[in-house]
């Protein structure tokens, strides 16, 4: 199975492995690395320094391993350029740093290098701790939309300060210089832009925190909705205690009556249910709208097949599949689901190359797929001239689905969080003229990305962690790469009122579509 998947970057300071836990039995070695490593973290030091040598050998190393084997790294940014600013990167490199901010000063090297499946995370030992000693939360929600910074939430003791107050600069800084800061932090496929403003309209606090170092205290400008600015000193909230669970003191009061019983509360979902689910919508009973937060669940080959059965069973004449905030997963989770949509026979991907087929660093990385050389087994992949691999995904032809087929006509909704294989799925069923994509651009790009196989390279000092993808991924769709994200046929825009309303203007536009089309040919949505 490949996996092609989100970067999970929301919290820079907490490193979220990608791969399934298996339990087993625990040998008095297991046990042993289990005390060893539980001890480290309980020891981990955040304010440790690491010397200006440990330091530049780490990124020596992350720089070596990019320029062997990153299969993308001159893909949208020339070699010249790149190593320009690997070199001034490494000349700030000049004093002992924390493990945060070395990757805090190593994190744009990797955003010019333009993939969104190569970053830097925290250690591990790092990231247990930040569990343990959750830091101080921002205490505002911000939303960066028509180059203004205004606020969405505020958690702050100030009543004054409302939804929809633009904050005009932090720290004496520009409101947009910071985003752009922020940006840098944030990588993305090619030159998109919305997949890296979906993360700081959800995690604006812990990118600014990242970015500015621990302060338990900032200073904003902040302009209300009638042009008024004022200065204000805002604080971080201390994180939620856990409620404990205080045993009520005995009374003597008598009994209460016997309190109106409730109506029954409505059964909870199930995991798999959060991760995707089948609907159909009260406001036209001709639509459906398949919701799928995810293509990480091992499960879909049951669920497609269920969902298209009820679909064929009735008659539904419209379908809604919702990628927004998708991050990836599966790909053959992806195509499976094309299988189900298009109209004959197709290829996904045109290309996927490694670019060599044994890394020199090999020791270093996460999986032992890799290390122990299975991968370069012709099961998966075959050798290429140039010393690399090439999978065998690379033209396969994809059957479609023999049963349950649906031949209505098909929304795509996708937002800059429509990442990694979500974005691959929408492009390819665009390309086939097979649907029509509401909302904003992907955050994935069209023409594919670098992924398929992704392990973490740890650093030997600091122990930071970089995502190393190793196949590069060109999708069989037409035109250049251009660095650009699936375009919809339909945009749509979402304006802070909209935000702060949780109004949803893309299904708003999808039943406009609808209703423009039920008295004409099926064909003028499906191949517009």
């Amino acid at each position: 199975m490949i996996f092609l998947f989100y970067p999970l970057i929301f919290l820079k300071n907490i490193f979220i492995t990608n791969h399934s836990i298996h339990f087993m039995k625990l040998s008095l070695g297991s046990l042993l690395f289990l005390f060893l490593f539980s001890a480290c973290s309980r020891h981990f030091d955040p304010k440790k320094t690491y010397s200006i040598e440990q330091i530049k050998s780490d990124y020596a190393l992350m720089r070596s391993a990019l320029e062997e084997a990153h299969p993308g790294l001159y893909r949208y940014t020339p070699a010249d350029s790149i190593k320009l600013i690997f070199d001034q990167i490494e000349k700030q490199l000049n004093q002992p740093m924390t493990e945060r901010e070395f990757r805090r000063v190593v994190n744009p090297a990797l955003s010019y290098v333009r993939c969104g499946h190569t970053d830097i995370y925290a250690s591990k030992a790092a990231g247990k701790y930040a569990k343990k000693n959750k830091p101080k939360e921002f205490p505002l929600s911000l939303y960066w939309s028509q180059n203004k910074l205004r606020v969405l939430q505020n958690r702050t003791n100030d009543t004054t300060l409302k939804m929809g107050t633009e904050i005009v600069s932090l720290e004496g800084r520009a409101a947009a210089d910071v985003v752009a800061d922020l940006q840098l932090l944030i990588p993305s496929d090619g030159y998109n832009m919305t997949y890296k403003n979906v993360v700081i309209n959800n995690s604006f606090g812990p990118f600014y925190r990242y970015l500015t170092g621990s302060v338990d205290t900032f200073r904003v400008v902040a302009k209300d909705t009638n042009g008024l600015s004022r200065a204000l000193r805002l604080t971080f909230n201390n994180p939620p205690a856990k409620a404990k669970k205080v045993a009520p003191a005995p009374t003597n009061t008598p009994p209460k009556a016997a309190p109106v019983p409730l109506p029954p509360a409505p059964p909870k979902r199930s995991k798999s249910e959060l991760r995707r689910n089948l609907t159909f919508s009260k406001k036209d009973s001709s639509l459906a709208i398949l919701d799928i937060n995810t293509f990480r669940d091992p499960t879909y080959t049951r669920f497609y097949r269920r969902t298209f059965r009820t679909l064929q069973q009735r008659g539904t004449k419209n379908l809604v599949i919702d990628l927004r905030n998708n991050g990836g997963g599966r790909s053959d989770a992806s195509v499976k689901l094309m299988s189900y949509l298009l109209d004959s026979a197709f290829v996904v991907y045109r290309q996927v190359e490694a670019t060599v087929a044994n890394p020199s660093f090999n020791k270093h990385l996460s999986l032992k797929f890799i290390r122990s050389g299975m991968y370069r087994l012709h099961l998966w992949n075959k050798p290429t001239p140039t010393g690399g691999l090439l999978n065998r995904a690379t033209g396969k032809v994809q059957k479609l689905a023999r049963k349950y087929r649906y031949n209505g006509n098909v929304f795509v909704l996708t937002n800059g969080g429509s990442f990694s294989a979500s974005a691959i799925f929408t492009s390819i069923v665009q390309a086939h003229g097979r649907a029509q994509v509401v909302g904003r651009e992907t955050g994935g790009g069209r023409y594919g990305c670098n992924a398929f196989i992704s392990p973490m390279l740890t650093l030997p000092h600091t122990q930071a962690q970089v995502r190393m993808p190793m196949f590069k991924i060109v999708l069989n769709v037409p035109g250049q790469d251009i660095g650009r994200g699936v375009v919809p046929n339909y945009p749509v825009e979402i304006p802070f009122e909209a935000a702060q309303k949780a109004q949803d203007l893309d299904m708003e536009k999808v039943y406009e579509l609808v209703k423009s089309t039920v008295n004409g040919p099926q064909s003028t949505i499906r191949n517009p």
